[in-house]
């Protein structure tokens, strides 16, 4: 995992914490990393680099987590991925809502995170060993995409440490894109 990604996502998740999401600075971030100018700069160059961080933080961390889990059917690892993915996002569950909030007021302003989302998501079919290619694959991984924001929409309520309203909506989501896929493939 790149160390100064992480350093930066984690200290924009902590900043965001305890201050608005108007009121950060790339500047701000770039002083309490105390990292090279030229190395922040390599990596973030405005706010919404500090967003496209974060998902990057919170995908290296899906990769190297990745490697205990058992190799199984591919919507069982797929759900394992997500949930850990969720699990990730309880750490910093305060600020990331705060996030969503400042976007749920003005959704255009989001727009510009769904590439990296749909990375994301390519990167959790590939762990999952959910074939991405083609018109299909195309499919599934928008498919993905919209169970994940589905999910994360039940997670935002989800106040319990468990997670049991999360996982039983991310798994009947799961259900419902197999059996929508099965009808496809006919």
């Amino acid at each position: 995992m790149n160390k100064i990604r992480s350093k930066v996502a984690i200290l924009t998740l902590q900043y965001i914490l305890f201050n608005k999401w108007k009121t950060i600075s790339v500047e701000k971030i770039f002083k309490k990393s105390k990292i090279s100018k030229k190395k922040f700069s390599d990596l973030i160059k405005n706010k919404q680099d500090l967003l496209k961080n974060i998902n990057q933080y919170f995908d290296d961390k899906i990769l190297e987590s990745s490697k205990l889990i058992d190799q199984s059917t591919s919507k069982d690892m797929i759900f394992e991925i997500l949930m850990m993915r969720f699990d990730l996002l309880n750490q910093h569950r305060k600020s990331l809502i705060k996030i969503f909030n400042v976007f749920k007021g003005n959704p255009k302003e989001f727009v510009f995170l769904l590439p990296s989302f749909i990375e994301s998501m390519i990167l959790m079919s590939n762990i999952s060993h959910i074939k991405n290619d083609g018109i299909v694959g195309n499919l599934k991984i928008k498919g993905l995409l919209i169970i994940y924001f589905s999910t994360f929409l039940i997670w935002i309520k989800d106040e319990s440490t468990s997670l049991d309203k999360t996982m039983t909506a991310l798994n009947n989501y799961l259900i419902r894109a197999e059996t929508l896929l099965k009808i496809f493939k006919k």
